[in-house]
């Protein structure tokens, strides 16, 4: 029973400590990690580097895989120039393996009193160092749990040990391995697992193998997990991480099969490799996968690309996603990036009518559609707001600044919108036959979205008229909500999903509202610093003569 619970409690402490790393180290360096994988587009060895660096920090391919997919999606990354990234990232992972293999019980006390130490003076108060504290923790706790697994076989009689595992056939063993890195999500938990249970005799090194090969492969199959609803291209790379780890496992396979027909002993070379220590073993064997395969990926990177677009071929949300303005080489000029991301605002107000049904004409009307544009609308608004908190950070002027934090808001404003506004079509969708109130306030909203969108071509009358449009409306919107409460316009559900979709109509509004208002002082702000036109028509005539 004891050893159980040691076993549960190590196991538990594993997956906390690996959460709190992982988690802690992308909020700690989640820019500085995005700006590192944008420079990997220099070559393939920088690339490849680069995912390695960045899976080290990150601590799972897997993430780093789904990074780089939405960087691909956001236009920042083609695949072709994200394959190297993905297979070095599986590289930079083994470091976590490599310090498991050390006994680092005395250091792990020392690391959790620190910790706790710091959380006790409150050290803790500034964003950046809550984050490395947190990333601490982790480790701590992730090493806690090891000790815990190392200590549980010695609880154990060799006899109750050779029942349950003496028996493990080796495809028995490759399927431990897989089922537990797709549960998991990742290869290193699954090799953490055996370094811990080679180290107390629980299982062999050619169990421990086999494991590992199965593992090393799950954790492909757990990408296409993670990814969820990605296609098209931010699909691609989930099957460049499977190619990678289908590669690594068969040329690792086809040696340990080959060393037996040169009269060796593929475990006893192993261990040899590894200098006599099983846990050293394993961390190579480790490494061994995810080299083989990253740097077959990266070497064959056309051929790649090409069979991942067969797998998963663009689709109209990728060309959606893209932003048509922004580029990175566009930040070395601040002013002209600035007025690159007015454009991808502007383009984007501009499509914010198709987010919403078109009841008047039902029959060319689409929800999946409208999904698609949705979710390529949200993938543009972050792409742009991301290239924003890049852009302030390179010392701005005052005027730019300025611009630059108009922007943000402008950006602030329309992620809200959008996900309001997909709400609010969601409802609306939901219903066979809206009712008359339904009908009258997705009519009434998507007129204002359609005002908002044209002011943006019209003058500062036309965002005046969207702001007086979109003005408070609680007093009406109250007495609707009262007449809803009576049970004259409806009851049950019904009713719940009318008083629904009367609250995110008010947000739209309101949201609306505040957007027309900034997007009116850009505007004033620009006929401000531009000449008057007679002074534009002198100078082109002068340019004339």
């Amino acid at each position: 029973m004891l050893a159980s619970a040691e076993l549960l409690a190590g196991l538990g402490l594993l997956f906390i400590g690996l959460k709190l790393l992982s988690g802690h180290l992308q909020q700690a360096m989640g820019r500085r990690v995005r700006i590192l994988l944008k420079g990997a587009t220099r070559s393939r060895i920088v690339g490849f580097v680069s995912g390695a660096i960045t899976g080290a920090v990150v601590q799972s391919s897997n993430a780093v895989t789904l990074i780089s997919a939405n960087l691909v999606r956001g236009g920042a990354l083609t695949t072709r120039d994200a394959i190297p990234v993905v297979a070095g990232a599986n590289v930079g992972t083994s470091a976590l393996v490599f310090v498991a293999s050390v006994d680092l019980k005395v250091a792990v006390f020392y690391l959790i009193a620190l910790v706790g130490l710091c959380y006790q003076f409150k050290l803790d108060r500034t964003p950046a160092r809550r984050e490395w504290l947190g990333v601490l923790l982790g480790l701590a706790l992730l090493f806690l749990g090891l000790s815990l697994i190392k200590l549980a076989p010695q609880d154990v009689s060799p006899q109750t040990i050779a029942a349950l595992l003496g028996d493990i056939s080796l495809p028995v063993g490759f399927m431990i391995g897989l089922a537990v890195a797709v549960i998991t999500q990742s290869a290193s938990t699954a090799t953490i697992l055996c370094l811990a249970s080679i180290g107390t005799g629980t299982i062999d090194l050619i169990d421990s193998f086999f494991i590992v090969l199965g593992a090393n492969l799950g954790s492909g199959i757990a990408t296409l997990v993670s990814a969820g609803g990605l296609k098209g291209t931010g699909r691609q790379l989930c099957f460049v991480h499977i190619f990678v780890k289908v590669t690594g496992c068969l040329a690792v396979y086809l040696v340990w099969l080959a060393l037996p027909l040169a009269g060796i002993d593929p475990a006893a070379a192993l261990l040899d490799f590894g200098q006599d220590q099983a846990p050293f073993a394993i961390s190579l064997l480790f490494l061994a996968l995810q080299l083989t395969g990253g740097l077959a990926v990266t070497l064959f990177c056309r051929e790649s690309e090409t069979l991942a677009r067969r797998l998963s071929p663009p689709t109209r949300e990728d060309h959606v996603s893209q932003p048509h303005f922004i580029t990175d080489q566009a930040m070395e000029d601040p002013a002209s990036a600035l007025e690159l991301v007015a454009q991808e605002t502007n383009r984007l107000v501009r499509h914010l009518p198709e987010l919403l049904p078109d009841l008047d004409q039902r029959a060319g009307d689409d929800g999946k559609v409208r999904a698609v544009h949705w979710r390529g609308a949200r993938a543009i608004c972050e792409a742009t707001g991301q290239f924003l908190v890049e852009l302030i950070d390179r010392h701005l002027t005052r005027a730019d600044l300025d611009l630059a934090l108009l922007l943000q808001e402008e950006q602030r404003l329309l992620h809200s919108l959008q996900d309001t506004l997909k709400d609010f079509g969601d409802l609306i969708d939901g219903y066979g036959e809206p009712p008359v109130l339904a009908f009258n306030l997705c009519e009434s909203l998507r007129t204002m979205m359609l005002e908002l969108a044209e002011a943006q071509t019209g003058t500062e009358a036309d965002f005046d008229l969207v702001i007086a449009l979109t003005a408070d409306k609680s007093t009406a919107l109250d007495r609707i909500r009262r007449t809803l409460a009576t049970g004259d316009l409806g009851s049950g559900e019904e009713a719940r999903n009318l008083l629904t979709a009367v609250s995110l109509f008010e947000r739209s509004m309101w949201l609306a509202h505040r957007l027309a208002m900034t997007l009116r002082l850009r505007a004033n702000e620009a006929n401000r610093e531009a000449p008057p036109h007679h002074l534009n028509r002198d100078k082109a005539d002068a340019d004339r003569s």
